[in-house]
């Protein structure tokens, strides 16, 4: 169940490579007396650029991403792979990237998961965001299980939290906290008939960003350019304190 910049080749660096040779004629004749310096509006361009290029990258250095502010996260409580308490309080002070997998996934979730893992190789513990994957398969999925699948997954413990508890409070905090969608359909058998205790379990496959005041702040989707985002924007929310 899913929920709901393409770079120029060109710009002001291929504008400058350009410009490399100026012809100039000459002409045998005297030349009249030179009149004042008269700079055409080309050159005026190109020397604007060429004084903008080496600040632009610090001032797109020190911009910041507006993002909508989309909620507070209501207080949960849940234990993470270690079975220790991981709720709301536990995510104050850091920016956080969620997901919601299940270990007996094998559709979506392999997928997120080394999205995940891409983000972790690329974060510094220093830059305060956490990666937080949330199974909506609490019953099968323990802690214990958890741990050996975050191990399997590469997951480095202090930066990664694999969170379960009760199914009743990981639905409610999926689906009314995080707004993602969780559930199960019954599985058919080949007559027709629904099998006795058999279930597909679907979930909604975007990622969440929250901010280190437990506040969501956007929905993501888990391809390249999704990825590329909210890196940018969880640290431009880091960055903000």
């Amino acid at each position: 169940m899913v929920q709901p910049r393409q770079s120029q080749e060109g710009g002001p660096f291929a504008m400058s490579q350009s410009v490399v040779h100026v012809a100039i004629e000459t002409h045998p004749e005297a030349a009249p007396a030179p009149g004042p310096l008269r700079l055409s509006p080309f050159w005026l361009l190109f020397a604007a650029l060429a004084l903008a290029i080496p600040v632009l990258p610090m001032l797109l250095a020190g911009r910041t991403v507006d993002l909508p502010d989309l909620g507070q996260l209501p207080s949960f409580a849940l234990v993470d792979q270690y079975g220790r308490p991981f709720g709301a309080p536990e995510m104050r002070g850091k920016v956080w990237v969620a997901d919601f997998i299940f270990t007996s996934c094998s559709d979506a979730c392999p997928r997120l998961t080394a999205r995940m893992r891409s983000l972790q190789d690329r974060l510094d513990p220093a830059e305060r965001i956490g990666l937080l994957s949330i199974t909506v398969d609490p019953e099968r999925d323990t802690p214990e299980k958890l741990a050996q699948y975050a191990r399997l997954s590469g997951a480095h413990g202090a930066l990664w939290k694999f969170v379960t508890g009760p199914h009743r409070e990981v639905e409610r905090t999926v689906v009314n906290g995080f707004h993602i969608a969780m559930g199960r359909v019954p599985v058919e058998s080949t007559d027709g008939a629904l099998r006795a205790e058999a279930f597909e379990i679907m979930h909604g496959d975007r990622l969440v960003l929250v901010d280190a005041k437990g506040r969501l702040r956007g929905y993501y989707v888990a391809d390249d350019e999704g990825m590329r985002r909210i890196l940018r924007d969880a640290r431009s929310l880091a960055g903000q304190g």
